[in-house]
């Protein structure tokens, strides 16, 4: 017999003995109750109202982490300083306010206007008057412009937003006004938005991104107009240059191309990016509204937020008129998946701890560290293929808990058949 006919016949066994040692305690009760120690375990310590300290800083890094982070961070990679013409959204222009006083404000809209945009979205929040002169002025182009949307901040009162009051419309002319706030820690990344929000008087106020969409294409935000105090996934898709950003110097002095503004979404807002035609503008210590997200070049570590906040509102205005959203898969399907990976693992991992103990702990960390990258990759091509959100990471904490509870599990059973008699395939001293 030749060795490539030996080599044939040796790789069905080699698979079958593979497959036995998955499936040889799958159907055994012990492998069945360990696996729902396992759950024990995870949610009796999730509950205990105990404040471990030491556990603080791993709580606060895992709270913020989300490894399709990592899909992003290379979507975001890519297109800093990318220009590829099929990457912009042509839809929406940006320009850049800067530090513009009200007059200035006020001068930039009226040039904004006579380009004829379709919708002219303001974000800029006025708290307080300041100069009556420059006040009036931008009150009456406020007022002007029927087509133009302002910012105001929503403060919510009480658990429920029972009240919630508006600030920021000092400036109150307006014929519509939009929250721009995200509801979220300044220092955490900011992957989800609020689309709606209710109060007890039965008054709604719409994010300024669903305002702005609503305004330009109106049959695109019937569906998520109706999550109200709902929080959406946000898919990031492009940076700062993918939104045609202009600066405020340059639509004043009439260097702007008119057809990046005609029938088009024109959000004028705070901008501060590596701009190839003004470069001495760029400060990258500047984080003037900037947020961290996860199209940040650094998944880990971030020192300096990423995205300038009106660049997170058209990040979720292409989203909202692509219907591009992220769909999320139930808890409880998580909660069934994460069951059927720990009954596999712990069948797995039952047959070396009895069979080949000597090699126990070896495989076991292999077989943990190979799930951690598998379950990863699996979730991020998922979440990248299909716009499906899989939460793996309970999926991947059983792997890391079914071997420790092997040990506690097996206490258990030894004692419980010495004292009952009850059916194990635990034994006293076995290894």
């Amino acid at each position: 017999m030749s060795h490539h006919e030996e080599h044939k016949q040796a790789e069905p066994k080699k698979k079958k003995r593979f497959y036995s040692k998955v499936t040889k305690y799958l159907m055994e009760r012990d492998t069945m109750l360990a696996t729902i120690w396992v759950f024990v375990f995870i949610f009796g310590l999730g509950a205990l109202p105990i404040n471990l300290g030491f556990f603080n800083p791993l709580k606060i890094a895992l709270k913020d982490f989300d490894y399709n982070d990592f899909r992003y961070s290379k979507i975001g990679n890519h297109l800093i300083g990318n220009t590829d013409t099929s990457a912009i959204d042509k839809r929406i222009t940006i320009v850049n306010i800067g530090n513009a006083d009200r007059e200035g404000i006020a001068m930039l809209i009226d040039k904004v206007a006579s380009y004829k945009p379709k919708v002219m979205a303001l974000d800029a929040l006025f708290y307080e008057e300041r100069d009556p002169a420059k006040d009036s002025l931008l009150k009456a182009v406020f007022q002007k412009h029927p087509n133009l949307i302002a910012a105001e901040q929503l403060q919510p009162i009480g658990k429920k937003e029972d009240t919630i009051n508006v600030l920021g419309t000092y400036i109150n002319t307006a014929s519509q006004y939009a929250y721009v706030n995200f509801f979220t820690d300044s220092m955490a990344t900011l992957r989800y938005f609020q689309p709606a929000m209710k109060d007890y008087k039965n008054n709604t106020y719409l994010a300024f991104a669903v305002a702005v969409a609503k305004a330009y294409k109106p049959n695109s935000t019937k569906a998520i107009e109706k999550k109200i105090n709902k929080d959406i996934a946000i898919n990031y898709t492009r940076t700062t240059l993918q939104y045609q950003p202009i600066q405020f110097e340059t639509v004043m002095m009439d260097g702007a191309d008119a057809t990046i503004f005609k029938d088009k979404i024109v959000l004028l807002g705070y901008l501060n990016y590596p701009d190839p035609s003004a470069p001495e503008t760029y400060n990258p210590n500047d984080i003037l509204d900037k947020k961290f997200t996860p199209m940040n070049p650094r998944v880990a570590g971030k020192t300096i937020p990423d995205m300038n906040g009106i660049v997170v509102h058209a990040n979720i205005i292409s989203m909202i008129l692509d219907k591009n959203y992220i769909k999320k898969v139930p808890g409880w399907v998580n909660l069934l998946i994460a069951f059927a990976v720990c009954w596999l693992f712990m069948s797995f991992f039952i047959h070396y701890y009895l069979e080949s103990h000597i090699w126990f702990h070896l495989v076991a960390k292999i077989a943990q560290v190979a799930a951690l990258i598998f379950f990863t990759y699996l979730g991020i091509e998922i979440y990248g293929r299909y716009h499906l959100k899989v939460d793996m990471k309970l999926s991947l904490i059983v792997i890391i808990m079914a071997v420790d509870v092997i040990y506690f599990y097996e206490a258990w059973a030894v004692w419980m058949h010495k004292k009952f008699g009850y059916q194990t395939v635990f034994k006293p001293h076995h290894h």
